[in-house]
């Protein structure tokens, strides 16, 4: 019997129980992020998207039926990934699959167990699990992950909606797939919410909170910062983007390299006249909307966010 196999009879390593979660907009940096905290030996990494805003409304019943349910909605089963026994892993979920488990919390580090035994090399001392989200309803998630987690930390990052509007649409169109206007309309409109929602934030203290051209600019300082944040200590590998220990280069990333580097690409660059237009009316009256209800006094456009960041 395989070593991940008789992993799943054993009590959960502490470390599972101490969790960090990265969280932002769709196309703002999350899978960047998530690749810079890859390498250390205190941090087990979950390669891909956890996938949780699947299970803000779900009711656990048959504990059978719901842990098939969560690795139905897996991103990991069926990747090949760098220093990674993805058959092992595999055969590791069908046994789990098998298993009463009475909790989304306990799932989750059974799978983060699962994936820990199942790389080639692992993180020698192991403190923290750290998973990724993104979009979806931005405080929902970090409540709900806070149920599972009651100490669990939040990492947030957050990006120009306009410029995540325009990843989504150069994403889209690079797969052969034009956007129509009412798509953009909402391409637009998420990114926005998603801002607004993590201002409304800024004050707590268990959430971490970066900015894209703080990620970009300055990676080697700003991974210093979420380190002392999370409680490990600074290493080399936290400056360059990795899975399982091995030099990757970012699956989102618009450029073909390991390296962190920063755009000096405008919102509207590459962008017909019409998704210009589109991108600009439809996030000036949000926006607009936004800033004259009383619910989201807090809110600013990201420009002025920037400039108040960096002036402080």
């Amino acid at each position: 019997m395989s070593e991940s196999v008789d992993a799943m009879k054993d009590d959960l390593p502490e470390w599972t129980e101490k969790a960090v979660l990265i969280y932002g907009p769709r196309k703002s940096g999350t899978t960047l992020l998530q690749n810079l905290h890859d390498g250390s030996d205190e941090l087990v990494v979950y390669p891909s998207e956890m996938k949780l805003k699947s299970f803000i409304c779900t009711v656990w019943g048959n504990p059978a039926e719901a842990v098939r349910t969560y690795f139905n909605h897996s991103t990991v089963i069926g990747k090949n990934f760098p220093n990674f026994s993805s058959d092992e892993y595999s055969r590791y979920v069908e046994k789990l699959c098998s298993f009463k488990i009475n909790s989304l919390r306990e799932v989750i580090q059974r799978d983060l167990l699962g994936v820990y035994k199942n790389i080639n090399k692992k993180p020698t001392s192991p403190s923290f699990l750290v998973v990724k989200e993104v979009g979806g309803p931005t405080t929902s998630i970090v409540s709900f992950w806070r149920q599972l987690f009651f100490s669990g930390k939040v990492i947030m990052i957050l990006r120009d909606p306009t410029m995540v509007t325009r990843s989504v649409i150069l994403d889209r169109r690079r797969k052969g797939r034009k956007l129509s206007v009412r798509e953009i309309y909402y391409q637009t409109k998420a990114p926005i919410k998603v801002l607004s929602e993590q201002l409304g934030m800024v004050n707590d203290p268990g959430i971490h909170f970066l900015l894209y051209e703080q990620l970009t600019e300055n990676p080697e300082e700003t991974m210093r910062q979420i380190c002392s944040f999370i409680g490990v200590k600074y290493k080399e590998s936290f400056s360059y983007p990795s899975i399982f220990g091995e030099k990757v280069i970012t699956t989102t990333s618009s450029q073909k390299t390991n390296k962190v580097f920063k755009s000096n690409k405008k919102w509207h660059n590459d962008l017909s006249i019409v998704e210009k237009t589109a991108v600009f009316l439809f996030s000036k009256i949000l926006m607009f909307k936004l800033i004259s209800t009383k619910m989201n006094r807090m809110f600013v456009p990201y420009h002025e966010l920037v400039a108040g960041v960096r002036n402080s």
